[in-house]
């Protein structure tokens, strides 16, 4: 009798397919993440507009909260982070 176990190589080993909810679950993701980016960006456009400083501050701060909207938006998809899409 042997002790020895056999290691099966990776090459044999498949992940299983993603189902089309998981598929669209990782778009969603992507894009969420991506629309982050974007007002994360423009926040910094509009922080150097002229213009009543008052207007610019406040439009700066929606963009913010709007990106913290779609971060907890990305949050809750991927389940507090626990489920990663790609």
């Amino acid at each position: 009798m042997s002790n020895v176990i056999p290691f099966s190589s990776r090459s044999k080993q498949r992940t299983p397919a993603a189902s089309p909810a998981e598929e669209e679950r990782a778009a969603l993701a992507a894009d969420l993440i991506a629309l982050i980016d974007q007002v994360r960006e423009v926040t910094g456009r509009v922080a150097v507009l002229p213009g009543p400083r008052l207007h610019v501050e406040q439009t700066a701060q929606h963009l913010l909260d709007a990106a913290t909207d779609l971060e907890s938006a990305a949050d809750a998809l991927t389940e507090g982070g626990e489920w990663v899409p790609f």
